[in-house]
Protein backbone atom coordinates (compact mmCIF):
# COMPACT_ATOMS: atom_id res chain seq x y z
CA UNK A 1 0.00 0.00 0.00
CA UNK A 2 1.53 3.42 -0.89
CA UNK A 3 1.94 6.25 1.81
CA UNK A 4 -1.26 8.04 -0.06
CA UNK A 5 -3.67 5.34 -0.24
CA UNK A 6 -2.25 4.43 3.75
CA UNK A 7 -2.49 8.51 4.95
CA UNK A 8 -6.23 8.43 3.11
CA UNK A 9 -7.38 5.29 4.66
CA UNK A 10 -6.34 6.31 8.49
CA UNK A 11 -7.71 9.92 8.24
CA UNK A 12 -10.86 8.69 6.74
CA UNK A 13 -11.16 6.28 9.52
CA UNK A 14 -10.03 8.69 12.41
CA UNK A 15 -13.03 11.01 10.77
CA UNK A 16 -15.48 8.30 11.30
CA UNK A 17 -13.96 7.45 14.47
CA UNK A 18 -14.70 11.37 15.42
CA UNK A 19 -18.15 11.69 13.72
CA UNK A 20 -19.30 8.76 15.83
CA UNK A 21 -17.69 10.16 18.88
CA UNK A 22 -19.43 12.85 18.47
CA UNK A 23 -22.72 12.13 17.70
CA UNK A 24 -22.77 9.17 20.46
CA UNK A 25 -21.97 12.52 22.70
CA UNK A 26 -25.00 14.63 22.13
CA UNK A 27 -26.67 11.30 21.81
CA UNK A 28 -25.91 10.84 25.63
CA UNK A 29 -26.19 14.51 26.68
CA UNK A 30 -29.81 14.34 24.89
CA UNK A 31 -30.59 11.17 27.06
CA UNK A 32 -29.92 13.00 30.43
CA UNK A 33 -31.70 15.98 29.14
CA UNK A 34 -34.37 13.94 28.25
CA UNK A 35 -34.49 11.67 31.43
CA UNK A 36 -33.19 13.67 34.60
CA UNK A 37 -34.14 17.34 32.60
CA UNK A 38 -30.41 18.65 33.25
CA UNK A 39 -27.50 19.23 30.94
CA UNK A 40 -24.24 16.76 32.25
CA UNK A 41 -21.58 16.70 29.69
CA UNK A 42 -20.45 13.14 29.00
CA UNK A 43 -17.37 14.30 26.71
CA UNK A 44 -14.36 13.42 27.18
CA UNK A 45 -11.01 15.61 27.90
CA UNK A 46 -12.89 18.57 27.04
CA UNK A 47 -14.07 17.68 23.85
CA UNK A 48 -17.63 16.70 22.72
CA UNK A 49 -16.73 13.26 22.28
CA UNK A 50 -17.85 9.84 23.51
CA UNK A 51 -15.12 7.36 21.87
CA UNK A 52 -16.49 4.50 23.43
CA UNK A 53 -19.03 5.59 20.30
CA UNK A 54 -15.97 5.99 17.39
CA UNK A 55 -14.77 2.55 18.80
CA UNK A 56 -17.86 1.09 18.54
CA UNK A 57 -18.36 2.04 14.71
CA UNK A 58 -15.53 1.15 13.52
CA UNK A 59 -15.99 -2.30 15.03
CA UNK A 60 -19.68 -2.32 13.37
CA UNK A 61 -17.77 -1.29 10.07
CA UNK A 62 -15.10 -3.85 10.35
CA UNK A 63 -17.41 -7.06 11.78
CA UNK A 64 -20.27 -6.14 9.73
CA UNK A 65 -18.09 -5.03 6.20
CA UNK A 66 -19.48 -8.22 4.48
CA UNK A 67 -23.26 -7.62 5.38
CA UNK A 68 -25.58 -4.91 2.76
CA UNK A 69 -28.96 -5.32 4.18
CA UNK A 70 -30.21 -2.43 6.75
CA UNK A 71 -31.81 -5.15 8.93
CA UNK A 72 -28.58 -7.34 8.79
CA UNK A 73 -26.75 -4.50 9.99
CA UNK A 74 -29.49 -3.79 12.23
CA UNK A 75 -29.57 -6.87 14.08
CA UNK A 76 -25.64 -7.15 14.15
CA UNK A 77 -25.14 -3.87 15.54
CA UNK A 78 -28.06 -4.77 17.78
CA UNK A 79 -26.47 -7.63 19.26
CA UNK A 80 -22.77 -6.97 18.89
CA UNK A 81 -23.48 -3.09 20.83
CA UNK A 82 -25.56 -5.15 23.53
CA UNK A 83 -22.50 -7.87 24.14
CA UNK A 84 -19.54 -5.34 24.11
CA UNK A 85 -21.85 -2.95 26.42
CA UNK A 86 -22.79 -5.85 28.89
CA UNK A 87 -19.02 -7.35 29.12
CA UNK A 88 -17.57 -3.75 29.33
CA UNK A 89 -19.91 -3.28 32.56
CA UNK A 90 -18.60 -5.89 34.18
CA UNK A 91 -15.15 -5.13 33.28
CA UNK A 92 -15.64 -1.90 34.78
CA UNK A 93 -17.44 -2.87 37.97
CA UNK A 94 -15.49 -5.53 38.74
CA UNK A 95 -12.29 -4.68 36.96
CA UNK A 96 -12.05 -1.36 38.31
CA UNK A 97 -14.70 -0.64 40.71
CA UNK A 98 -16.98 2.04 38.48
CA UNK A 99 -19.99 2.15 37.44
CA UNK A 100 -19.91 4.32 33.91
CA UNK A 101 -23.99 3.51 33.13
CA UNK A 102 -26.85 2.68 34.65
CA UNK A 103 -30.65 1.33 32.58
CA UNK A 104 -32.33 1.17 36.27
CA UNK A 105 -36.08 2.07 35.39
CA UNK A 106 -35.77 1.75 31.61
CA UNK A 107 -37.68 -1.12 30.24
CA UNK A 108 -36.47 -4.51 29.40
CA UNK A 109 -33.19 -3.94 31.09
CA UNK A 110 -30.91 -6.58 31.77
CA UNK A 111 -29.44 -5.78 35.51
CA UNK A 112 -29.80 -2.34 34.92
CA UNK A 113 -26.31 -2.92 32.41
CA UNK A 114 -27.93 -3.14 28.89
CA UNK A 115 -31.75 -2.35 27.83
CA UNK A 116 -33.09 -3.45 24.27
CA UNK A 117 -34.33 0.10 24.27
CA UNK A 118 -30.89 1.27 24.08
CA UNK A 119 -29.73 -1.92 21.75
CA UNK A 120 -32.66 -1.11 19.48
CA UNK A 121 -31.47 2.85 19.51
CA UNK A 122 -27.62 1.94 19.13
CA UNK A 123 -28.28 -0.47 15.78
CA UNK A 124 -30.83 2.36 14.41
CA UNK A 125 -27.86 4.87 14.86
CA UNK A 126 -25.28 2.21 13.41
CA UNK A 127 -27.51 1.66 10.54
CA UNK A 128 -27.81 4.80 9.45
CA UNK A 129 -24.28 5.35 10.14
CA UNK A 130 -23.29 2.76 8.03
CA UNK A 131 -26.13 3.16 5.30
CA UNK A 132 -26.70 7.04 5.24
CA UNK A 133 -23.47 8.90 6.75
CA UNK A 134 -19.80 6.15 5.23
CA UNK A 135 -21.33 6.28 1.69
CA UNK A 136 -20.71 9.82 0.71
CA UNK A 137 -17.28 10.02 3.02
CA UNK A 138 -15.82 6.74 1.36
CA UNK A 139 -17.16 8.68 -2.14
CA UNK A 140 -15.38 11.83 -1.50
CA UNK A 141 -11.95 9.82 0.24
CA UNK A 142 -11.44 8.08 -3.25
CA UNK A 143 -12.56 10.95 -5.27
CA UNK A 144 -9.98 13.82 -6.91
CA UNK A 145 -10.72 15.53 -3.52
CA UNK A 146 -9.43 12.57 -1.13
CA UNK A 147 -6.03 14.28 -0.45
CA UNK A 148 -7.39 17.28 0.36
CA UNK A 149 -10.29 16.04 2.68
CA UNK A 150 -7.34 13.94 4.08
CA UNK A 151 -5.18 17.35 4.87
CA UNK A 152 -8.45 18.94 6.67
CA UNK A 153 -8.92 16.26 8.95
CA UNK A 154 -5.57 15.92 10.17
CA UNK A 155 -5.18 19.60 10.56
CA UNK A 156 -8.68 19.43 12.27
CA UNK A 157 -7.27 16.59 14.45
CA UNK A 158 -4.35 18.58 15.37
CA UNK A 159 -6.46 21.44 16.18
CA UNK A 160 -8.68 19.36 18.44
CA UNK A 161 -5.51 17.73 20.14
CA UNK A 162 -3.77 21.13 20.79
CA UNK A 163 -6.75 22.89 21.85
CA UNK A 164 -6.59 20.58 24.61
CA UNK A 165 -3.58 20.34 25.71
CA UNK A 166 -3.85 24.34 26.07
CA UNK A 167 -6.69 23.89 28.58
CA UNK A 168 -5.51 21.19 30.72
Amino acid sequence: MSFKKAYLFVTEYLLFFALASCIGWLYEMVCVWLLYGYYFDRGVLHLPMCPIYGFGILLLMLVLRSVKNPFGIFLGSFLIASGVELVSSYILEYGFHKILWSYEGWPLSFQDRISIVSSIIFGVMATVFIKLVKPPIDKLFRSKYGTVSAVIVTMLFIAAVSWEMMHR
